[in-house]
């Protein structure tokens, strides 16, 4: 039978973008936020309760809930610890195994409707926890939102720049692009402050004057309105895009003295779509600016029209009696209270587990509607699950080129036929100078199947900057997929140099080496990776491999051990550890990370193989059956995968069945030796031996030896 380590080698396709160009020096225009109450006392104690100045906040252990939550789906136990000061989270599985724990330093989220757990990396990285705790009905503690699944991240998901934009102050990180590996080098504040409304206070600090700093009042309504929808106008947390932030500006880059659409532009799903009624955590502003008060007001209706952004008080009813004075007087509900009825609180379809009000101000639907009924968190996955449509441009209402509209609809698969052409033709057009645009069309190609039509896109980026790691590194890994070694490890070898923090450039420059069968290199690369990014957990699998190749089987389980403690549900890991355990005879705990992989991963082919084969081994032909024959229903082309199954059902005397397996398997290779043997075995053992002549004859004539000469010794067998 083939070798039980085959096509384990996971693949990793070409990452869209992460890590950008080099930033330049960190703006100085920002003063210390504490700065502000030297002035401002009593604005400051009030917006000190606001949930906003909460949002984001060191660790204590007060945050952390004392009772122990375990997700059903993962079987995955999460348990806080408490030592010396320091708050943790533990994480086992069902049978106490892969054990891991990592340091809480910050909490994301004030605790009105949700408390996220952050751990930073010796790296400067930030990784959100699996659970969340959540406030209502006492408080309780569930998954994280994406995370209610078999095979979420656990202790892995980074939190990026644009995270960190709606829930913080700005982060004193060097000008960072959505493109750059969101790193927190520098120091992190603690909830959003007045700058992120008022703009740069350095200024106005060391010279206090109204001339430096400024108050929203006194812009526009519309612009008014812009300082909230800095994070309060989210069209969707889905994949579409909902936003993109100019190529050419910085994530923290967002001024309020200027427009919102100079630093990011809004897209949403196309009118007349099933998503026009969605309701979301972070949606308020964009449900209010559906509603008909605010479309009659004439952008008079804003957020500040009933909230105090300062503190935590509201003047709903206020607000509704200034339009609606004849309405209010006459209204039969007792308490006036608007909102209950016209604002009600719902549940959200992403973050399935908080309540918040509904902003678009309607009249209540003629049939009572739950609107707190429980939901079931979904997932979608970019073409295929997600939104397939146009993506409609939302804010601004017009733009002066179709350059990011073309984008949209590229950038998460959503309306890739339709916009791949657009894309073209708007670059050609246009001739943006930035790379990031070029490697969108470049992706948006590779999603496509095409490609060696990426290249050229990938080519021209460099063009616009040399150093840029998304093409880079995209670049090395699609020339890697086409076969064209030299120059993807060109490639990348030009990323690690330029870029030697990039975890995935190494990742990606090993890959290439390995299939090079340089194995030096790749362990060199590999070992690079792993130490720039512990918590990559294709590093690890990718050092076992490497490992495993270099004869080194001791240094590889420990690589695979070190993959499923990041990440329990890796199918290879466990497939790859249950090869080494079965091979030095530890056939109990083989068996059970064979299982593992196929429970995590039933669609795996190469996990399906090895445990057949594994079972096979054992004689437990019964058992290794369904297994091989679930890898050929999901490969049918696969002729190692219909070889083993074939040999499966002869082992187990299940004549009939090898001949139709056989026979299908000629049709598809007439020459395939294999299949030629095997078929004369099953007719002979049918006593077709006139059958069983004719195929074992052609089986004699084959190039590879054994076949010849089994073929050869089953001739002179029959009768």
């Amino acid at each position: 039978m083939p070798s039980l380590a085959r096509r384990l080698w996971p693949v990793v396709l070409v990452v869209i973008v992460a890590c950008g160009r080099k930033p330049a020096a960190a703006p100085s225009a920002y003063a210390d936020p504490r700065a502000c109450a030297a002035c401002h006392q009593e604005i400051a104690a009030s917006y000190k309760q606001t949930g906003m100045a909460r949002a984001f906040h060191k660790a204590t252990a007060a945050d952390a809930p004392e009772t122990p939550f375990v997700h059903k789906l993962s079987g995955r136990k999460y348990q806080f610890q408490k030592r010396e000061g320091k708050l943790f989270l533990q994480r086992t599985e069902e049978d106490g195994g892969n054990a891991i724990e990592k340091e809480i330093q910050y909490v994301l989220g004030s605790g009105n409707h949700a408390k996220t757990y952050l751990h930073k990396t010796p790296q400067n990285r930030f990784l959100q926890m699996p659970v969340n705790w959540y406030p209502r009905e006492g408080g309780y503690l569930a998954m994280s939102p994406g995370y209610d699944r078999a095979d979420h991240m656990d202790m892995r998901r980074t939190v990026g720049y644009e995270c960190m934009f709606c829930h913080n102050g700005y982060p004193e990180v060097a000008r960072a692009s959505s493109a750059d590996d969101p790193v927190y080098a520098g120091a992190v504040p603690e909830g959003i402050d007045c700058q992120r409304c008022h703009g740069p206070g350095r200024e106005h600090v060391e010279k206090p004057g109204k001339g430096n700093i400024l108050n929203p009042k006194a812009l526009p309504k519309a612009r008014q309105q812009e300082v909230c929808m800095q994070c309060h106008l989210e069209p969707t947390s889905f994949p579409l895009p909902n936003a993109i932030v100019r190529f050419e500006k910085g994530v923290f880059d967002y001024n309020p003295k200027e427009p919102l659409s100079d630093h990011v532009v809004h897209f949403d799903h196309a009118p007349g779509s099933d998503r026009a009624e969605k309701f979301e955590i972070a949606s308020s502003a964009y449900r209010l600016r559906q509603s008909k008060c605010f479309l009659a007001s004439g952008d008079a209706l804003t957020c500040t029209t009933c909230h105090n952004p300062h503190a935590v008080t509201t003047q709903f009813d206020a607000a509704c009696s200034g339009c609606h004075k004849t309405l209010a007087a006459s209204h039969p509900a007792a308490k006036k209270d608007c909102a209950t009825c016209h604002m009600p609180k719902r549940r959200t379809e992403d973050v399935i587990h908080v309540v918040v009000t509904d902003h678009k101000i309607q009249r209540p639907p003629a049939k009572k509607v739950d609107w707190l009924a429980a939901r079931t968190e979904r997932h979608e996955t970019l073409g295929t699950t997600s939104y397939q449509g146009e993506v409609a441009l939302y804010y601004p209402a017009k733009l002066d080129s179709d350059l990011y509209p073309a984008v949209a609809q590229v950038m998460n698969q959503s309306n890739l036929k339709a916009g791949i052409p657009r894309l073209e033709a708007a670059l050609a057009k246009q001739q943006p100078g930035h790379p990031a645009y070029y490697v969108q069309m470049a992706q948006a190609y590779h999603a496509a199947g095409e490609m060696a039509k990426a290249i050229p896109y990938y080519k021209k980026a460099l063009e616009k900057d040399g150093s840029y790691l998304p093409a880079q590194r995209s670049m090395g890994a699609t020339l890697a997929q086409m076969g064209q070694l030299a120059e993807a490890q060109a490639a990348l070898e030009g990323a690690t140099k330029g870029h030697p923090e990039d975890s995935l450039s190494w990742l990606e420059l090993a890959r290439v080496y390995r299939q090079q069968q340089k194995g030096a290199d790749a362990l060199v690369a590999v070992r690079k990776a792993v130490l720039l990014e512990p918590e990559l957990v294709d590093g690890h699998v990718a050092l076992g491999m490497i490992l495993l190749d270099g004869g080194d089987r001791a240094g590889a389980e420990t690589a695979f051990r070190a993959a499923l403690r990041e990440q329990p549900d890796q199918a290879d890991a466990h497939t790859n550890l249950g090869n080494l355990l079965n091979a030095k005879g530890s056939l109990a705990e083989a068996e059970k990370h064979f299982v593992d992989a196929i429970r995590y991963q039933p669609r795996n082919v190469a996990a399906r193989y090895n445990i057949a084969v594994f079972l096979a081994n054992l004689r437990r032909f019964a058992d290794a059956i369904p297994h091989a024959r679930e890898a050929v229903a999901l490969e049918p082309g696969n002729l190692n995968n219909r070889d083993l199954l074939g040999n499966l059902y002869a082992a187990g005397r299940q004549w009939r069945e090898a001949v139709i397996l056989y026979r299908e398997t000629l049709k598809m290779n007439p020459g395939f030796p294999r299949a030629q043997l095997g078929l004369g075995t099953a007719l002979g053992a049918m006593n077709d031996f006139a059958g069983a002549r004719i195929y074992l004859t052609q089986a004699a004539q084959s190039a590879d030896p054994a076949v010849r000469a089994e073929a050869a010794e089953l001739l002179r067998t029959l009768p």
